[in-house]
């Protein structure tokens, strides 16, 4: 009979590596999920100090804005004995005059050395610190303590470019092409619409331009990106007569008007010559009176999807005067919204620009919580732009009978605006002669 040998094994063995195991595994874990913790609370820590430190930057700008309204008030009053607006003209006219900083071709902020950081809260009387923050609030949860302030404000005045916004309840800005160099030293325009805060992404067969002897309108809900806008040059000399702002002398003209629509042929190109200018003003010719493509750069990778260069002819008279110059930049179809920018070049290439004098104030704000600090900045109008100018040529809003009644006359010749039997959007020629009744408005 053969004996099997007894194998002696001591229990619980595998329990202990089943156990050393798992509490590894749940080690492991139990650190993931502090480690993730950790770094979720650190982040929103993070953020809540980034929306802090941009707060306070806007308090800087809002700042800056009330010593501006102040200061141009002061200005206008003359009144040099009182204390307050004493204190308001000195500062602020230091802090413009010592520029702080200037913009690149791209818009990028470049530095220089000498940056006044104090004047706003001078000339407001906010009390600062030593370090010449002005501190906006303390906090604490109990956990942590928040300090936010505002570290430096800066004001420039003498800008490479203007910029604004024209949207559906904005479409029409007027800007004063003022300058140090003069006005005659400017010799064409630039103007770059459409940036990547809009969009980056363009359907250009969307847009609706001139073509075959038909016009065609973009319909708001379909509009076009980045939008067909318009630009109206007004220029004179020292001395000028109305009669010389509606009509074209030889190669001198006060008024031209041109419509820009953009497009992805690179072949349209991106100048307009002095010549189409002129001739937009000329009574006797139509080619200045037909809208230009725009050749865009539909990539993405530009600040701005669409620029043109204007070529200026001379005013009547030939010397341009500074106080009668001005771009009126408007958007036709009043959507969609749209980011734009004006430089004014010394040659007609553009390849070198003169700033802008007195015309925006670049507001430069740094605020901080903690040690989280933001930078931002934003741009007002230094000169009240906001008088009066015709977008169209008549209006009537009373609705209690005292409206302007006319008669109106039409001819054969007009258009009827929508698809035609082909489901082509476009204005398709209609009849419609004779007199409208005396009762219609």
């Amino acid at each position: 009979m053969l004996h099997h040998p007894t194998v002696k094994t001591k229990p619980g063995a595998t329990s202990i590596y089943v156990v050393v195991i798992a509490t590894l595994l749940f080690s492991v874990i139990t650190v993931s999920f502090i480690r993730i913790i950790i770094n979720e609370a650190n982040r929103t820590t993070s953020d809540e100090l980034a929306q802090s430190a941009y707060d306070s930057a806007l308090a800087g700008v809002e700042d800056a804005k009330v010593a501006l309204k102040k200061y141009y008030e002061c200005q206008l009053s003359g009144d040099t004995e009182d204390e307050k607006c004493r204190a308001v003209t000195d500062n602020i006219s230091k802090s413009l005059q010592n520029t702080p900083f200037t913009l690149d071709q791209d818009g990028n902020i470049r530095e220089t050395t000498d940056v006044d950081c104090t004047s706003v809260a001078l000339a407001l009387g906010r009390p600062m610190e030593t370090s010449g923050e002005v501190k906006i609030q303390e906090s604490s949860d109990g956990s942590s303590d928040t300090v936010q302030a505002y570290t430096c404000v800066a004001l420039n005045n003498s800008l490479i470019d203007y910029r604004s916004t024209l949207n559906s309840g904005s479409s029409l800005k007027v800007i004063p092409l003022k300058t140090a160099e003069g006005a005659n030293a400017v010799k064409a325009l630039k103007i770059s619409w459409y940036s990547q805060e809009n969009g980056t992404s363009y359907n250009f067969n969307e847009t609706r331009g001139y073509n075959d002897g038909r016009v065609y309108f973009s319909p708001l809900s379909n509009a076009s990106t980045p939008p067909t806008i318009s630009a109206q040059l007004i220029q004179t000399s020292s001395q000028y007569t109305l009669e010389q702002l509606d009509s074209t002398t030889g190669n001198q003209t006060d008024r031209a008007t041109v419509f820009l629509v953009p497009t992805e042929d690179a072949s349209a190109g991106n100048t307009v010559g002095a010549s189409f200018l002129l001739d937009s003003n000329r009574h006797d010719r139509t080619d200045g009176k037909t809208p230009v493509k725009i050749s865009c750069d539909s990539s993405g990778n530009s600040e701005f999807a669409c620029s043109a260069i204007l070529v200026l002819p001379e005013p009547v008279g030939g010397d341009r005067s500074d106080s009668t110059f001005f771009l009126i930049v408007s958007l036709p179809y009043g959507t969609p919204e749209t980011n734009f920018a004006v430089n004014m070049c010394k040659d007609e290439n553009c390849n070198t620009t003169t700033n802008f004098q007195d015309v925006q104030v670049s507001i430069d704000s740094t605020g901080r919580a903690n040690d989280m600090y933001s930078r931002v900045e934003a741009r007002v109008e230094f000169i009240d732009v906001g008088f009066p100018f015709p977008e169209f040529a008549i209006q009537a809003t009373s609705t209690d009978g005292d409206a302007i009644k006319k008669n109106f006359y039409v001819t054969s010749d007009c258009y009827k605006l929508g698809e035609d039997e082909n489901g082509v959007w476009g204005a398709t020629a209609c009849n419609n002669t004779g007199e409208v009744p005396d009762n219609s408005r």
